[in-house]
């Protein structure tokens, strides 16, 4: 097995077909759930931490299996803009996005948050912002000592109030 850390999320796993027959299988007779529980193998083996739910994609071939596995985050995402324009360029590119999104000022910093399955919405997001990673009591934190300025539609709302856009 050989295995390839991408990013702080994702791996990269090939399995050859002795890797695999070691555990009784082959390339062509390899579920999902027997690649996931693989790939859980090979991560604990190399120190890597799959915390949450982890999708993956396997495709086999007959000189192995190819397997990508990512952490889908739990809870929001977030990312912080240092200062408005670069928020508004986001909000700008996003701007016929429905996704509800929320806005807070902390710590010098607007923060937005994003669904964690605004997967396409949040890569948007990271050309103009910073991905944050959040600890469980990050929204309580946020909520004690933050300011809110748009607890919902954000997107919608910084487009309306600031870049006159009529959505």
């Amino acid at each position: 097995m050989t295995i390839e850390p991408i990013g702080n999320a994702s791996v990269a796993l090939y399995l050859t077909p002795t890797d695999l027959s070691q555990h009784g299988l082959s390339p062509g007779s390899l579920t999902l759930d027997q690649a996931l529980e693989l790939t859980r193998e090979a991560c604990g083996k190399a120190g890597i931490v799959l915390d949450g739910a982890v999708e993956i994609e396997a495709y086999p071939e007959y000189c192995g299996v190819l397997v990508f596995a990512r952490v889908r985050p739990e809870g929001p995402l977030w990312f912080t803009f240092d200062d408005l324009e670069p928020l508004l360029e986001a909000a700008l590119a996003l701007r016929a996005t429905a996704v509800d999104a929320s806005l807070w000022w902390w710590e010098g910093k607007y923060w937005l948050s994003l669904p964690s399955e605004a997967e396409g919405e949040a890569a948007v997001c990271r050309e103009f912002g910073s991905l944050r990673q959040a600890d469980p009591l990050f929204s309580a934190r946020l909520e004690e000592a933050g300011q809110a300025i748009f607890p919902h539609h954000a997107l919608w709302s910084l487009c309306r109030h600031f870049l006159r856009l009529h959505l």
